[in-house]
């Protein structure tokens, strides 16, 4: 309790107001606020036969698809938050603050990411197939537990990952300023997800069933879905198969899915969740299928 009271306190403190953020500035991928590399295309023919005006233009796209995605997350994550607050207000009580606490960061950063989107950068794509479903799958899910597993660690530890990422590439001083209250929240938010890991443990002995492990397999695999940015390959008449292919053989050989692989496990077993079967369907299953449907 002394810890979560400490998280509370650290998020009044530092709490953000939304008009803070530099909202006059304008956003111009072409002032060389976006660098001319990308990501997930560097290496790839088609990308490096590109002008640097083209590639500026690219990863522009790119880093509004990841933030369109991030965006629902974010959504979600405030929905997901609610819906713990009130099927687990008898059995922790001492947690109802800083869930209330996340629930309305989790709204400023949608809000927030909203209006970067819609109105400064004017390009706002729908979510990943996939990783739409799968948030969609977790609400629904009547598990408070499963709610909170997968939200704290899967898709928070992965929202976290993608903006520090970004962040470190964003040179655009709106955008960084953005990206910058975001990742301090979500740092709290992981720091929370911690001392969830006895809880949880106890809640789930005994307790977990061939659909939570389904729900979990298919929110690791649409989290990785969702880097694929197929809507921005089309845009600029890019080979979607052979984009998907070496975009994926960037992520093994950065360690992305590696991380996915055996770093998510790891969490999930400190939380009491069996990831025997899970890790091996991970090791044959994690991206079975994204080269030829996203």
């Amino acid at each position: 309790m002394n810890r979560i009271t400490a998280l509370v306190d650290s998020a009044l403190k530092n709490a953000w107001s939304f008009d803070s953020l530099p909202w006059k500035l304008e956003v111009d991928p072409e002032r060389g606020a976006f660098p001319d590399e990308s990501f997930f295309a560097r290496g790839l023919r088609a990308f490096e036969g590109m002008t640097a005006r083209d590639k500026r233009t690219f990863v522009f796209r790119e880093t509004c698809f990841h933030l369109s995605n991030l965006l629902a997350g974010e959504r979600s994550g405030e929905n997901l938050i609610a819906q713990v607050m009130v099927l687990t207000a008898r059995e922790r009580p001492a947690d109802r603050e800083f869930l209330a606490v996340m629930a309305q960061e989790e709204a400023k950063h949608f809000l927030a990411l909203q209006r970067y989107l819609s109105e400064k950068a004017g390009v706002l794509y729908p979510p990943c197939r996939r990783l739409r479903s799968a948030l969609q799958a977790i609400e629904d899910c009547a598990s408070p537990e499963v709610k909170l597993l997968v939200g704290q660690v899967v898709f928070e530890w992965t929202a976290a990952s993608l903006v520090a990422t970004l962040l470190t590439k964003a040179r655009e001083p709106l955008l960084t300023a953005v990206l910058r209250v975001n990742l301090k929240d979500e740092a709290r938010h992981l720091a929370y997800s911690q001392e969830l890991r006895e809880p949880l443990s106890q809640a789930l002995a005994g307790k977990v069933f061939p659909e939570m492990e389904d729900l979990v397999f298919e929110s690791i695999r649409a989290s990785v879905a969702a880097l694929l940015a197929e809507p921005v390959w089309s845009e600029l008449e890019l080979p979607k198969r052979r984009m998907r292919r070496h975009a994926l053989d960037r992520l093994e050989a950065l360690g992305v899915l590696h991380r996915y692989r055996s770093l998510v496990p790891d969490q999930l077993d400190r939380c009491g969740f069996p990831t025997a079967r899970l890790r091996r369907r991970l090791g044959t299953g994690l991206v079975k299928g994204l080269i030829a449907d996203v």
